[in-house]
């Protein structure tokens, strides 16, 4: 298998798909398995200790690297007016080909990039979204300080960080009535 083809049809398509999945709206149930799909995906090991969204990014940044390299060459070559056209085709085509390289390479390097700041981004998300549920339904949030579980706000439930607004008074009975 060429390298062009272990790129396009290997290194191309997971991370493209990946991306867009993350990108896309669902609800919190598919995000999550979606999140878990995606760390079980970039966190493979292969070899030992190497995780395959690092491997993907070396052997695409060397991809890119190099296509860069070639491109830039390739641009300063000077295209002979004495060529004939069949010669000319192929010295175009060349060229062409190279940088149609190049921008695979690109776009290949850039999605390994963005599916894991993208995965990184959405698993903050998830983390805070749930603390927000905790503190919302009144609940000693799990990163909670000691200090702040000491303190007692009059008519809100006992841990509470001080900075935090006091939760509605509706969702506070709900949760009582469920204690119940």
């Amino acid at each position: 298998m060429s390298g062009w083809k272990l790129v396009v049809y290997w290194l191309l398509p997971p991370p493209l798909i990946l991306t867009i999945l993350l990108i896309l709206p669902m609800p919190s149930v598919a995000r999550k398995g979606l999140l878990k799909v995606t760390r079980q995906f970039m966190c493979w090991k292969i070899g030992g200790q190497l995780q395959l969204l690092h491997v993907a990014l070396t052997i695409t940044g060397i991809a890119f690297a190099v296509t860069a390299t070639t491109t830039y060459s390739m641009s300063r070559e000077h295209i002979d007016p004495t060529l004939t056209p069949n010669q000319r085709s192929y010295a175009l085509a060349r060229k062409w080909r190279q940088e149609r390289n190049f921008w695979i390479a690109a776009l290949t390097f850039l999605l390994w990039g963005l599916l894991g700041r993208f995965y990184q981004l959405m698993m903050d998300h998830v983390a805070l979204r749930e603390r927000v549920r905790y503190l919302e339904l009144g609940v000693v949030a799990p990163l909670a300080s000691s200090a702040a579980a000491a303190t007692r706000v009059k008519g809100v439930k006992e841990g509470v960080e001080p900075s935090a607004p006091p939760a509605p008074t509706e969702v506070l009975k709900r949760e009582e009535k469920k204690t119940k």
